[in-house]
Formats: structure tokens, C-alpha cells, sequence
């Protein structure tokens, strides 16, 4: 037995003013994760403040990564028919996990390399390339 729905689509604001160097970053091939002054806890994506309260510093991801997961996705969702299947990586880059997009096959225990380019839409976005 089914129930008839309606199809809703998603949208959802992105707050920028707090986290815009991170997208500044982007834009400029640095990819910035925050690190607590006060406990020295590091986030990524970045915050603006820690909860502890301690103020944060800003400071570039680079070096490898290690691929601790992937997906492949077939079935892409409302706004992306443009794309066919897709993979999305999480990498491990010490004191944080980055997700990215990820370029040609990818495997868990993959060496990468996370730089910052623009999809088809023009969005800035991180992806990973095998190293």
C-alpha cells in the first residue's frame, strides 16, 4: 500500500557571515579548518567560536589525507540532473575529517590530496585527488 506525496524541493540558506574566510578560502585554493586557543579542539567545517567559548584560529588544511570512507552516488537528487553519479569522500587529516568530492576512482586507505574548485554551477567546493 502506497500514499500519494508531493514532491518538495529543498533549498536552505548557507550563513556566511561568520565562516566567510573559510569561503574566501575556497576561492583562493586554501581550505581553512578552525583550532580552539582555549582547549585546543579543531573543527571542520570551521566555526567562528568554540564551545567552550575560547576564540578560534584559522588555519589551512594541507598536506595528505586518508580516505576513511566514500559513497557513490547513483540516484542524484532534485537539482543535480545535470550530474550523473557522483562520489563523495570523508579523509582524515589528523585533528579533522574533510568532505569532499572526489575525482576518478577513489578507495578507504587512499592517499589524497584536498584542493578547492568550482563545480558546474560555479560553487566552490573541496575535492580530493588520489596522490
Amino acid at each position: 500500500m502506497f500514499i500519494e506525496s508531493h514532491e518538495l524541493p529543498l533549498k536552505h540558506r548557507i550563513p556566511v557571515k561568520k565562516t566567510e574566510k573559510y569561503w574566501k578560502g575556497l576561492e583562493n585554493g586554501v581550505i581553512y579548518k578552525t583550532v580552539c586557543r582555549k582547549c585546543n579542539k579543531a573543527y571542520y567545517p570551521p566555526r567562528s567560536e568554540c564551545i567552550c567559548g575560547g576564540e578560534v584560529e584559522w588555519l589551512e588544511i594541507d598536506g595528505e589525507g586518508v580516505v576513511e570512507a566514500f559513497t557513490v552516488v547513483y540516484a542524484v537528487p532534485k537539482g543535480f540532473e545535470w550530474k550523473k553519479a557522483y562520489t563523495i569522500a570523508i579523509a582524515n587529516f589528523g585533528d579533522v575529517r574533510v568532505m569532499g568530492w572526489a575525482e576518478g576512482e577513489i578507495r578507504v586507505g587512499d592517499k589524497v590530496r584536498a584542493y578547492s574548485n568550482k563545480d558546474e554551477n560555479g560553487v566552490w567546493k573541496v575535492y580530493f585527488e588520489v596522490v
